[in-house]
This record gives C-alpha cells, sequence and structure tokens, in this order.
C-alpha cells in the first residue's frame, strides 16, 4: 500500500493519483504542503494541496516568507556564481549550492534570525584541530538573514551507510564530535533548550500525528505521555553545549578530515540529548536497512556518555524524546508499511528497558 493511503482522506485521494509523494506538511494558511521527487533529488519540488483536493505547485522565488530568495539569487548570478537550490522548507529557509571559480560554498536564507551568527561563530572558535572542521562562515548579511559558509570535503555517514558501507571509524568519529560538544565550553548568551521545550515540541508533533492519519496508532497516546512523563520525572542538570540536531547527514568524513555541519540551533541543553539523538538515529538508520551495528554504537555512546556523568536513566529519556518524535514526524514522509508501527514498538521496549534495548544504556 502507499504509504499516502494512510493519510486522511482529502489528501489520501489527492496525491493517490499522481507523482512519487516524499513528505507531507500542515500549512499555515489552511490545506497541506507536499513535497514530490525521489529521495535523491533536491526537496524543493513542493506543491499546496487545499481542503477541496486542488494541487498547485509552488514557486521557492514567490515564496513570500523568504523575501531576500529571489534578490539574492540575482545577485549571486550577476556576480558570475553557478547556483542550485538543494533544499527548501515553505515559509522558513532555502539552502542553495553556490559556484564560483570552480569554488564551492553553501547559502542559507533564513526566516527568521535565531541569534544565527553567534551561534555559528561560538563554535567555530572551539574547532579543535585539523581532524574535526566546521564550515567557515564567508559571509552573513543579517538584513537579509543570509549565511554563506565553505563546502567542506567528503562524503556524510548518511551517504555512506545508505551505501552498504560501515567502518570501525565511524563509531570513533561519533565518540570524537560527542566528546568535543561535551567538553567545549558554554555561554549564558546561546539559546537553552530545557525538558519543557522538548516536550512541547513531541506535544505538537502528536497533535499533528492524530490529525493527519486516517487511523493512528492506537499505541501513540500513551507512547507519548509515556516519553514526556520521562522527561519531566527527570531531575535537573547542569546544561552543557548542544548541536540539538546531531544526525548522520550532518556528520563528513573525508582523507583530509572530518567535519560536523549546520549550527542553526546549537544551544545550552541537557547533556543527554546529543548522545540520545545520535543513538535514536542509529536505530532508525537500522530499521531503514543500513548495516550498522546500531546496539553497538548505543553501548559503547553509552559508556562515554556514564564517564562524563550522563546517567543511563537520563540518556534513555533523551533518546527516548527523539525516537518519539521519529516516530511522529515519518507518519508523514514516505516509509515502507508498518514503519511507523515498528518504530512504535522499539520506543515501548527503551522506555521499559526491555527487548532490543535491555541494557543497552546502562
Amino acid at each position: 500500500m502507499k504509504w499516502t493511503k494512510k493519510l486522511i482522506g482529502p489528501i489520501s485521494s489527492a496525491l493517490g493519483k499522481q507523482e512519487n509523494w516524499l513528505r507531507v506538511e500542515e500549512a499555515r494558511s489552511g490545506g497541506w504542503y507536499c513535497l514530490a521527487g525521489k529521495k535523491t533529488h533536491p526537496a524543493v519540488n513542493w506543491h499546496h494541496l487545499d481542503e477541496e483536493g486542488s494541487l498547485q505547485k509552488l514557486n521557492a522565488m514567490q515564496d513570500k516568507r523568504l523575501p531576500a530568495m529571489a534578490a539574492s539569487c540575482a545577485d549571486w548570478i550577476s556576480a558570475g556564481y553557478t547556483i542550485q537550490l538543494l533544499a527548501w522548507r515553505v515559509g522558513s529557509r532555502a539552502i542553495f549550492k553556490l559556484v564560483h571559480n570552480n569554488v564551492t560554498s553553501y547559502a542559507k536564507i533564513f526566516r527568521k534570525d535565531r541569534q544565527t551568527i553567534e551561534r555559528w561563530q561560538f563554535l567555530a572558535n572551539q574547532s579543535p584541530f585539523i581532524a574535526l572542521q566546521i564550515p567557515t562562515i564567508l559571509d552573513w548579511n543579517p538584513a537579509a538573514k543570509v549565511l554563506i559558509t565553505s563546502a567542506q570535503p567528503g562524503f556524510s555517514l548518511h551517504e555512506q551507510w545508505a551505501n552498504g558501507n560501515w567502518n570501525p571509524g565511524h563509531l570513533d568519529f561519533l565518540q570524537l564530535v560527542l566528546a568535543w560538544l561535551a567538553t567545549s565550553k558554554s555561554s549564558e548568551s546561546l539559546p537553552e533548550h530545557s525538558a519543557e521545550d522538548e516536550i512541547s515540541i513531541l506535544q505538537t508533533r502528536s497533535e499533528v500525528f492524530h490529525r493527519i492519519l486516517e487511523t493512528p496508532h492506537p499505541a501513540a497516546i500513551e507512547l507519548v505521555g509515556k516519553t514526556i512523563d520521562g522527561l519531566r520525572d527527570l531531575e535537573d542538570v547542569e546544561r552543557s553545549l548542544s548541536h540539538r540536531d546531531l544526525h548522520d547527514k550532518q556528520l563528513l568524513t573525508s582523507v583530509s578530515g572530518n567535519s560536523l555541519l549546520d549550527l542553526d540551533l546549537l544551544a545550552r541543553a541537557h547533556p543527554a540529548l546529543d548522545p540520545g539523538n545520535i543513538i535514536a538515529h542509529c536505530r532508525l538508520r537500522a530499521l531503514q536497512g543500513m548495516p550498522i551495528p546500531w546496539q553497538q554504537i548505543a553501548t559503547s555512546l553509552a559508556s562515554d556518555a556514564r564517564k562524563r556523568g550522563v546517567s543511563g536513566n537520563h540518556l534513555r529519556g533523551w533518546t527516548a524524546a527523539t525516537l518519539c518524535r521519529l516516530a511522529l514526524i515519518y507518519s508523514r514522509r514516505n516509509r515502507f508499511d508498518g514503519f511507523i508501527r515498528t518504530l512504535l514498538d522499539s520506543l515501548r521496549n527503551l522506555l521499559e528497558d526491555r527487548g532490543e534495548w535491555k541494557g543497552l544504556l546502562e
């Protein structure tokens, strides 16, 4: 069964007729934004679906909430750049690949400036050695909210895993990045991401989950509630520096060194957030068929976290938060039949420390 057939009637009927649909998002103005294409294509082919079932293809350059996009593209083209739109989240942000004189850079255009340059510069000033780098900030236009950074060499862990390539050095890389973030100094000037912030995200995702699926999984409400209760039961601890969006697509490896991407969400947060995020994403990738030893990864990262004072209970709580969020998000994405049920089953096992998760994070 096509995954779109599991969505509510207006969406299922409209999307069942044409296109390879990858993702559906609720539109603030009503209706839904629907992404078409293949998984390997740039995420830019968005359509708007209204409540009557009418589909209209959207033009990125006409995104009224990103007014700097068209003007920036015109400036780049006039300056001799070759440009490619790589990703576009309607009304939120866009990412361009820029090439000039055989030199590649990347431009990110934001709708809101959430301390963007402060976040990027903060970690850039702490890049420890040549073996671990982050992109160089080439330009920041605060009025247009456009950030341009250098291109980093290599391939993401996600690309390598999706192509069937795993080696023990990938685990070493994960450990290195997490140790660097955990031991880097933080600052009161950075935004804070608290357990209550995470709970708010889960509640919002759960509401969309139940609005958009024709028959939502009956255990979802219970499991979201248990995940939230687990976060609320955790005693407060000192915040540490957190990437907040750390997963395999953000980590590049190459013969010349390794790189960490996308510092847009850098914040002060619970020290279990980043390792929990990585562990949950590794579980996700294994379920997607990637040949990674996710249990070995989880055990190793949990051991490292304990040495830094993070308890197994805290790590379980934050790993569950990410796994729960992924289950809710993937309900609106292309996936194989039964995938959401499998994710929720894994979440239950994690929360109850049984099955494939038994003892992994202790």
